[in-house]
């Protein structure tokens, strides 16, 4: 499972502390009303449960537990544990989703330079910190940690933390882009998809194949070779057909005029785009808005 967070505003860290467990020890069982609780084993295995499903979060493994939802210690450790927790907020929204959001970079235009799109942070839920950055999750983590429990000792102390705000919240984005890029359930790169959702996102736009493949990084020819075996289309075609797809549910969704939705999608002549739908649906635009 992916938590989705729509950007702005962007989460922010609240607290960081490390805790202890001896061996019988479990999590306490509760619910959060309003924070993500991010634990991130350094020694030893906790068992947890959150909404149904177990987790065995073993050392250099990561948990995201939601708030609003149960989650509670499921086993009691089996050899001493010692893991790093912090709990941070948003004033947005979040989703909960089985695969994550990927945002397009778009080309940059002059118009695009005083204003900042949304975007989205996608963050697997349980996975493996990748094996050279856990040295590095693990010295922020104790950089921000602020609360000590030690299960050994029936203690729970409390410090000053000296490092300024703004210097926290970037270790603590440091932290997300860590998880971020590791995850047990890594998706393989594929660059057709990625092809078409940029094509998806800017198919009202005039893109030429040579931006399209300088964005990409790629030789024009490769780029229609992978949509050509992936889609079977050029990205002239891709694009035609998303520009009538997106106008057909226009016309079935608005009032528009058949000139200002054809303008809308890309197209700068209505008439073009009128037999350019007619030969795609088997009907005029305006047939298509009647039935």
């Amino acid at each position: 499972m992916y938590l989705i967070f729509p950007c702005p505003p962007l989460p922010y860290l609240i607290v960081g502390g490390m805790s202890t467990f001896r061996i019988g020890d479990r999590h306490l069982r509760r619910t959060l009303p309003h924070t993500f609780d991010l634990i991130y084993v350094h020694q030893g295995e906790l068992f947890m449960e959150e909404n149904g499903q177990n987790f065995a979060v073993t050392a250099g493994q990561f948990l995201i537990l939601p708030p609003n939802r149960l989650h509670r210690g499921t086993k009691a450790c089996r050899t001493e544990t010692v893991f790093h927790w912090l709990h941070f907020y948003t004033t947005g929204t979040f989703s909960c989703t089985e695969s994550p959001v990927r945002d397009s970079n778009v080309i940059q235009k002059s118009s695009q330079q005083f204003e900042k799109k949304p975007f989205h942070i996608s963050l697997p839920q349980y996975g493996t910190i990748l094996e050279e950055l856990q040295p590095n999750m693990l010295d922020i983590m104790e950089q921000i940690t602020q609360v000590r429990i030690d299960r050994k000792e029936n203690s729970k102390r409390f410090s000053d933390n000296t490092i300024p705000q703004l210097k926290l919240q970037q270790l603590f984005f440091t932290l997300l882009t860590y998880i971020g890029e590791s995850s047990l359930d890594k998706q393989p790169h594929d660059p057709a998809a990625e092809i078409f959702a940029f094509l998806n996102d800017h198919y009202r736009e005039d893109l030429r194949l040579d931006e399209i493949a300088e964005h990409f990084s790629f030789h024009p020819a490769y780029v229609i070779r992978l949509l050509k075996k992936r889609y079977q289309k050029t990205p002239g075609q891709i694009v035609q057909q998303l520009r009538l797809e997106k106008a057909a549910q226009m016309l079935t969704a608005s009032n528009a005029s058949i000139q200002t939705i054809a303008y809308e999608n890309g197209f700068n002549d209505s008439g073009y785009f009128a037999r350019l739908f007619k030969r795609h649906y088997g009907v005029t635009p305006h047939q298509w808005r009647n039935k």
